[in-house]
């Protein structure tokens, strides 16, 4: 009986060393919090402005953004690791919970956004993988690392100013993927495959469509696309108006190919000229030509959280 008891001390020693060593995988929180580059690719310049603006937001608003870059997640997953990592830090204020965590790991080339509770009506897992597609990724996946951190940072930066009202000056953002662009690129689409559909639609005595699998082929890849582009450039309920417009601009161009598919087959058509009375009888029209047209902080300062958890809300990406 003691030799059991011995074997499950042992393994009750061994769990706990294993757990032990999973909580003292997590990095520790530099005497600057507000950034701690332990993968070593920020430049000074990123980690003063990271620092710089942070204290500000914090003093105004108590909401903290964090950066954290690691060169592995020690075997865990990038949401269990910012969790965790989150938590220890206590980034955000202690009753508001308005912390915001920017994680990236080298090695798995991971990058995941972790907000506390207090700011997920704000900063949603829809906007905050908008924000990593749009103001991170697209720099991280060159291997830019110091100008995707800042960059994505600024972006946060500058939404969580703009709801607090807090005004910081000198944030510069670029957006790599520019949302008018993309909702010009859903709005020609949908034009394009209108004017399309006016050319091929073909329909019998009985009004039904000829050549479905054609017009298949043509509507439901182009129209997914149309969704596709529409939901990365808008959140929330701006979407449904914006996909009306377009589907509505798909509508008025498919009338308009339509009309202009019978005006070359009028014109192109040999017929009876109208003599009298409305009727048609004898000779054919000659084809022929028709005219056509266009339209600041001291270095000894040290800062540490305020205490808030994560909500565990958020979005990673792998690039």
């Amino acid at each position: 009986m003691k030799k059991y008891n011995i074997i499950l001390m042992l393994l009750f020693i061994a769990l706990s060393l294993s757990i032990n060593y999973k909580v003292s995988a997590l990095v520790e929180p530099t005497n600057e919090f507000y950034v701690n580059d332990y993968a070593n690719i920020l430049s000074e310049e990123t980690e003063n402005y990271i620092l710089n603006n942070s204290v500000k937001l914090a003093s105004a608003t108590k909401a903290q953004i964090v950066v954290v870059t690691v060169k592995n997640l020690e075997g865990q997953d990038i949401e269990t690791y910012a969790t965790n990592l989150f938590r220890k830090f206590g980034i955000g204020d202690e009753k508001k919970n308005n912390g915001l965590l920017i994680l990236l790991a080298l090695e798995e080339r991971d990058i995941r956004i972790e907000v506390g509770y207090g700011l997920e009506g704000i900063v949603t897992d829809g906007l905050s993988g908008r924000y990593l597609d749009d103001y991170f990724v697209p720099y991280l996946k060159e291997d830019k690392w110091d100008e995707g951190i800042k960059n994505g940072y600024s972006a946060f930066l500058l939404l969580l100013c703009e709801k607090y009202n807090v005004n910081i000056d000198n944030i510069n953002v670029v957006q790599a993927y520019s949302d008018d662009d993309v909702s010009d690129k859903a709005m020609l689409i949908a034009i394009f495959t209108g004017l399309v559909y006016g050319f091929v639609s073909n329909k019998n005595k009985n009004g039904k469509e000829k050549n479905p699998t054609l017009i298949a082929i043509i509507m439901i890849p182009t129209n997914l696309l149309i969704i596709y582009l529409t939901i990365k450039n808008f959140s929330g309920l701006n979407i449904f108006p914006s996909i009306a417009l377009c589907i509505m601009a798909e509508i008025v161009m498919s009338i308009i190919g339509s009309v202009i598919k019978e005006l070359i087959v009028y014109w192109n058509t040999p017929r009876k000229r109208i003599l009298s009375n409305g009727g048609y009888y004898g000779g054919s029209r000659s084809t022929g030509s028709s005219s056509g047209y266009s339209g600041g902080y001291s270095s000894g300062s040290s800062f540490h959280g305020g205490g808030g958890s994560s909500g565990g809300g958020g979005a990673s990406r792998h690039f």
